[in-house]
């Protein structure tokens, strides 16, 4: 009886075990309603040499998009992504009414946007977007991977953002750590650490970040449908002779409600 009893727990332990192991693996699925809401804010401050105040500046903004998925073929779908603002916002005035964004995606890793329509956008700020939104989805859309609970992993991963003529050049690692797993859902830790290496008229930008955040990934969805974060950069350069040094904090928390079609 002792051994069965044994044998009962060990296999429930197994069980357990395998419970906890998440195969982490994201990607759009066809024929879905990907509808998500961005809140950001955060304070800049500007400082130029050791005697003059800095001068801050709080900012923040609510977006929402809606991506929809097309049918699979040949191993792709199309993405059509609708952005609009929150009314009221600063962000509309960059941010017209009617912006779509037209991409392709397969079932798993980051989709790859190429083109904008958006009434009276000026191109450089098209090519922006478009570069920003690389960013973030190289970011969050990593290489698929098992792991359990307790267990960490690291990506590191090389960052170009356009900003007018400027091309920002980040070096991103991020370490997640699976923290718990709740019904079908996976809750990991992320620490952040950033580094900036770029040049502006000649000019050397240097910079350097980190911080905190999580995300909840639905392991039927194969999507992250909930991210947090927080994180402060400090950023240095020469304006003319004189030094000028940048820090940022900023949150954001991003939503994800899926639907199919």
């Amino acid at each position: 009886m002792k051994k069965i009893t044994l044998l009962l727990l060990v296999m429930l332990s197994a069980v357990s075990l395998q419970a906890q192991t998440v195969n982490f693996k994201m990607g759009y699925k066809p024929n879905m309603t990907y509808k998500q809401t961005v809140v950001q804010s955060g304070t800049t401050s500007i400082s130029y040499g050791a005697d003059m105040e800095p001068m801050e500046q709080e900012m923040g903004f609510t977006m929402f998009s809606t991506t929809q998925t097309g049918k699979l073929v040949n191993g792709e779908m199309k993405l059509t992504t609708s952005i609009s603002a929150e009314k009221g916002s600063e962000l509309l005035a960059s941010l017209p009414e009617g912006t779509m964004i037209y991409g392709k995606a397969k079932e798993s890793g980051a989709p790859q946007y190429d083109s904008i329509q958006s009434p009276g956008m000026d191109p450089k700020l098209k090519e922006m977007m478009i570069g920003m939104m690389k960013a973030q989805l190289d970011n969050l859309f990593i290489a698929d991977r098992t792991v359990k609970v307790g267990e960490s992993f690291t990506i590191q991963k090389p960052t170009s953002v356009p900003a007018g003529p400027v091309t920002l050049t980040m070096e991103n690692t991020n370490t997640y750590t699976l923290k718990k797993v709740e019904g079908r859902k996976a809750f990991f830790d992320i620490q952040y650490e950033v580094t900036m290496n770029t040049q502006a008229e000649g000019q050397d930008i240097k910079g350097t970040g980190g911080g905190t955040g999580q995300i909840v990934y639905d392991m039927d969805r194969n999507f992250v449908t909930e991210q947090k974060s927080n994180i402060s950069m400090r950023m240095a350069m020469e304006v003319q002779g004189m030094s000028m040094t940048i820090t940022s904090k900023s949150t954001n928390a991003t939503t994800t409600l899926i639907v199919a079609n």
